[in-house]
């Protein structure tokens, strides 16, 4: 779980991308599971009806990585099922993080900008996997996908306060 932890918390350098192959194939749902908790309690603490907001959030987390995955699949991407989860889920890290501040903090400005942060850092971390793993002509339509549960997460970030 930390290997694959450090891959998104530092997805920069060229050394990072290339263990990124490394961490296809030494896959766990402990860590996803564990990022979608978190981002759902960051996400419905303080809420009028926390229990709703807990369940959109981590059948939003659980729903959109199993349809990215079959997203993959079905445009000819050569990665598992339960391989495309685990990252997808690591990769919530960054918006982890981004709305625990935007909770934490009341200042919009600081909000807008760790959700940003965020937003780009998950981004920017899971392309490779994604983009990776499907031929060079499809690799928006695996992407972009991707981008749009990552901003639907960011939003109800900014929305929660």
């Amino acid at each position: 779980m930390g290997a694959n932890l450090v891959l998104v918390a530092a997805p920069f350098g060229g050394r990072a991308r290339d263990a990124q192959t490394a961490a296809l194939r030494n896959w766990d749902l402990w860590g996803p599971m564990t990022f979608a908790l978190l981002l759902a309690i960051a996400l419905s603490a303080g809420s009028p009806k926390p229990g709703a907001v807990f369940s959109l959030v981590f059948g939003l987390c659980a729903g959109g990585a199993v349809v990215l995955t079959a997203n993959v699949v079905l445009l000819g991407g050569n990665i598992g099922f339960f391989q495309s989860l685990c990252l997808l889920g690591y990769c919530l890290f960054p918006l982890d993080v981004a709305a625990f501040v935007a909770g934490a903090v009341p200042i919009t400005a600081v909000k807008w900008a760790a959700v940003a942060v965020g937003l780009a850092w998950a981004s920017w971390a899971a392309v490779p996997f994604v983009g990776g793993s499907v031929p060079p002509a499809r690799r928006a339509l695996a992407v972009y996908p991707l981008f749009l549960l990552y901003a639907t997460m960011g939003w109800l970030a900014l929305v929660k306060g």
